[in-house]
């Protein structure tokens, strides 16, 4: 009798199976590359599940930040644990908040970082000269950042050529590796393939992963969206790639 009803499984039926089974691969797949998802409705935030360290990131437009709130917030029931703060902008331009944020952060007990936004239509050098007069390093704080999101109608060789030269005259001058901010789109033309060697902080809001092409990634900002304790308005949301452990040896020694 089982050789009978094994024998009654014909040519279609197999290829049902292999369809069936095929399917089951293919959700399989998209289950373990996309992670579960938590939601905090307080605080206007959807976080992939498994990523234990957040923070958030500031400029001059989170005025009068009330640092004893943020410190006590909890989102999705995690604390903030680290602040990365606008500190320059082109050759000439600094945040005017900058140095009132960097004190008051530090003050409250977060880890902090501070980026420069990009222009690579100005000499790279004297932005980065702009934001070496304003950023003053020590232990235990996060590398600088290269925020470059915008071409301004630039060739790819200049793009790449300028953000090179910014690169390496911030790690020759605090001897750490800057990390490099940008879009899903402008890493895909202007960086991957190109600064693999360096830290990634992807903007990628409102996805449940981060793509699969992106290997290098540290700091994922999931929502420009994000409602803080303490400040007023929306505020970015970012998350860290590992533990309170990882996190700690990828700040200045």
């Amino acid at each position: 009798m089982k050789y009978a009803a094994y024998r009654s499984f014909g040519p279609i039926h197999c290829i049902w199976i292999g369809i069936l089974l095929i399917l089951l691969v293919v959700v399989t797949r998209q289950v373990f590359r996309n992670r579960a998802l938590v939601t905090d409705s307080l605080h206007h935030a959807v976080l992939p599940a498994g990523y234990s360290v957040i923070g958030i990131d500031i400029s001059q437009y989170q005025r009068n930040i009330q640092w004893r709130l943020v410190r006590q917030d909890r989102i999705a029931g995690k604390p903030i644990r680290f602040v990365f703060i606008k500190a320059t902008e082109g050759i000439s331009r600094q945040d005017p908040l900058f140095a009132d944020h960097w004190r008051q952060a530090h003050g409250a007990g977060f880890i902090c970082g501070a980026y420069h936004f990009f222009y690579a239509t100005r000499d790279p050098m004297l932005q980065a000269r702009n934001f070496e007069n304003q950023v003053n390093l020590q232990p235990g704080d996060l590398p600088p950042v290269l925020d470059a999101e915008i071409s301004n109608q630039q060739p790819d060789t200049v793009i790449r050529h300028t953000m090179r030269i910014w690169l390496e005259e911030i790690h020759r001058h605090y001897g750490v590796r800057p990390i490099i901010y940008t879009s899903l789109s402008f890493y895909r033309k202007y960086v991957k393939g190109y600064f693999d060697d360096y830290p990634l902080w992807i903007a990628q809001h409102r996805a449940t992963s981060v793509p699969e092409d992106i290997k290098n990634w540290l700091f994922w900002q999931i929502s420009d969206e994000a409602c803080v304790q303490g400040i007023a308005g929306y505020t970015d949301l970012n998350i860290f790639h590992g533990d309170m452990q990882d996190f700690r040896q990828i700040c200045i020694p």
